[in-house]
């Protein structure tokens, strides 16, 4: 993970030493932030647990993080997501997010004007933790107390996922100081799984798509 983490880092880097050297005083002004989104996220999970297998998990919740990058490429490093999911999953399952996402505005390259709306192409990497709750199976000796306040905790899974999405940005301001909103649709795909309780080594989450909403926020100079 580090190493990957690392690899991404150092494409950022030279992909942003390259453009600063290549483009104009203006696209060398530089966006440094921070941002925060909304989302919903929606994934299939499978296992061998009958209560949850085929279940089309939804989740909903937000992330913060910080923005760094010019007019054309910009990166965006997720600090702490949190997720909770929707009344239809037995049990639930919460999904804490960190991640570093890429983001490239074609239209850039194409044109020197300053556009107030802009679509782009983005992909990363996501480090996802699903912790489970429920009553799926019995971990007490003897009979579950079924009555108790909260859930038992169960497990956690712990995923790699590469993403790539499609989305538009509007500049609210972006002279000297930034406010943009931006929305984004993305899809991930599993690159590695990894669970902590031999109970769910069976389940795995799969298909995830995400509808994104936000606003970042900072200084462009």
């Amino acid at each position: 993970m580090k190493g990957i983490f690392f690899m991404i880092l150092f494409t950022i880097l030279l992909l942003q030493s390259l453009l600063t050297n290549a483009q104009s005083r203006r696209a060398q002004e530089t966006y440094r932030g921070f941002y925060a989104s909304f989302a919903t996220v929606s994934q299939t999970v499978s296992s061998n647990i009958a209560k949850i297998d085929q279940n089309n998990l939804l989740q909903t919740g937000g992330k913060v993080g910080v923005v760094y990058g010019n007019s054309a490429i910009r990166s965006k490093l997720g600090l702490l997501g949190y997720y909770s999911s929707s009344a239809n999953t037995p049990g639930e399952i919460d999904l804490y997010v960190s991640n570093l996402s890429i983001n490239v505005y074609p239209l850039s390259w194409i044109t020197k004007k300053d556009l107030m709306i802009e679509p782009y192409i983005t992909g990363g990497l996501d480090y996802n933790q699903y912790k489970f709750y429920g009553f799926y199976f019995n971990r007490e000796p003897g009979v579950t107390n079924y009555s108790q306040m909260n859930a038992p905790y169960l497990g956690k899974i712990k995923q790699v996922n590469a993403t790539a999405g499609l989305g538009i940005e509007v500049k609210l301001r972006d002279r000297f100081d930034f406010v943009h909103l931006f929305s984004e649709l993305k899809y991930g795909y599993n690159l590695s799984t990894k669970t902590t309780d031999s109970a769910l080594s069976g389940t795995n989450i799969s298909g995830q798509s995400q509808f994104v909403f936000g606003i970042s926020f900072g200084a462009h100079r």
